[in-house]
């Protein structure tokens, strides 16, 4: 609750002061074009992004820019939120979540790229054609640069299948649970579970509900997302199956209801973990000898037909409209988007631009011979999905976290109760903004 009202008081604050000028912007140096960039706090982001900086101040002195990490505070969204607000925003951040961009869009803290020259037509060029909607603000306008995606997939201990005699990994929610009921259970004869099926994350917060609900509601779906035309569309079956098929996975204790102290994936004590490839580079530097894993895709409904989708986790670039040289920021933003700026991004933060034919440009073929999982991730990337370009979409997660808490984890409430609960709640949600 206090997340929701907290998130209320910065929309307040961001819709009442951004439109006071200049307020804590630094006078411009006569000397120059000087450009403030936040890189994301990621120590392999802050490295590429110094790199970046670096190269470019070589190459064009007379715009010089200066790179600072995003300043540390309870989240990303509500540090741009603060920034904006106080008029101490950067003229370009690459760490800007789209979840946050309609707020920041409808208090006219961003610079839309409609306003450069020939810049829908740069980035269309570059955006997979299956992903350019997802990012386009409900006045048809561009506010964000899409930059990277992270598709969420299955990370399987092929240890623990192997184990358990199961050597296909799940593509179906009863394949799921199949492997499941022979995965989970009392190894210590104990009394009590020791070994789960995953690593679910129980804390009650809507981000963690972007890697349980909303990554298999997209892929049960086929790619579908919460809103429809600005109106609330997760009232349907998809919904539905997926709060049961939660429901029964903890009933039955596939996943822990605790918080786990280390890594149990590494330490055998699950058999999946849901990630992206960011944790790739994290089990080849810590797994034990002899560790194996594999990755599958999101499992679906044991009816669904077509394309495997998932939850891309998607972080573009804005350029604040406090920016005094607007032109030299769109500048370098195409600069950080370049084929070798994303070449860099690969080699460097081991995470997936979203660009068109990554994995057939020769450009990137070293690099995928080289990490032949990142190019799984890589072929999923257009067949991901992120955020609905709506001011209060945190307050529908809100709505979606709140029951699938009470329902999924807890067992306190029916699966369609439940739903019912957080469409009503969503729905309330948009009238009250007016939206």
């Amino acid at each position: 609750m206090f997340s929701k009202y907290y998130r209320q008081f910065l929309t307040i604050i961001i819709l009442c002061m951004i439109f006071v000028s200049g307020c804590g912007r630094k006078k411009e140096d006569s000397d120059g074009v000087h450009l403030l960039y936040w890189s994301s706090s990621n120590p392999f982001e802050i490295q590429l992004g110094r790199e970046l900086v670096a190269k470019w101040n070589i190459l064009h002195p007379e715009t010089l820019v200066t790179i600072q990490p995003l300043p540390e505070g309870r989240s990303g969204e509500e540090v741009l939120i603060i920034a904006a607000a106080g008029g101490t925003a950067p003229d370009i951040c690459s760490n800007v979540p789209p979840v946050v961009v309609p707020l920041l869009a409808r208090a006219k803290a961003l610079v839309p790229i409609d306003q450069f020259d020939g810049g829908r037509d740069y980035l269309s060029q570059r955006i997979p054609s299956q992903l350019e909607s997802n990012f386009i603000a409900s006045d048809g306008k561009l506010y964000q640069v899409p930059w990277k995606g992270n598709p969420i997939l299955v990370q399987y201990n092929m240890g623990i299948l192997r184990e358990v005699g199961v050597e296909k990994l799940p593509e179906t929610w009863s394949e799921w649970n199949n492997l499941a009921e022979k995965v989970s259970s009392d190894l210590d004869g104990d009394g009590q579970y020791d070994r789960w099926m995953a690593d679910l994350n129980i804390i009650s917060e809507w981000r963690q509900r972007l890697f349980d609900f909303y990554t298999f509601y997209i892929a049960a779906s086929g790619g579908m997302t919460l809103l429809k035309n600005g109106k609330i569309d997760y009232d349907n079956k998809h919904s539905l199956e997926v709060f049961e098929f939660f429901a029964h996975g903890f009933n039955k204790q596939y996943y822990a209801k605790s918080i786990f102290v280390g890594d149990m994936f590494m330490k055998s004590k699950i058999a999946a973990h849901i990630t992206g490839p960011w944790n790739i580079s994290h089990v080849e530097r810590f797994k034990p000898e002899g560790f194996e894993y594999a990755f599958g895709p999101i499992p679906v409904p044991d009816d669904y037909k077509g394309d495997k989708y998932t939850f891309g986790d998607p972080k573009s670039i804005g350029i604040f409209s406090t920016s005094k040289h607007p032109e030299a920021a769109w500048d370098f933003v195409k600069y950080i988007i370049s084929e070798e700026s994303d070449l860099r991004l690969l080699e460097i933060c081991n995470q997936l631009p979203l660009r068109k034919n990554l994995t057939t440009d020769s450009l990137f073929a070293d690099y995928f011979a080289g990490n032949p999982n990142m190019e799984l991730f890589a072929e999923q990337v257009p067949l991901t999905r992120g955020f609905d370009q709506n001011p209060v979409l945190q307050e529908v997660f809100d709505s979606i976290n709140e029951q699938f808490d009470a329902c999924c984890i807890h067992g306190k409430r029916e699966p369609a109760e439940a739903l019912r609960l957080a469409v009503k709640r969503s729905r309330n949600v948009l009238k009250a903004r007016g939206i």
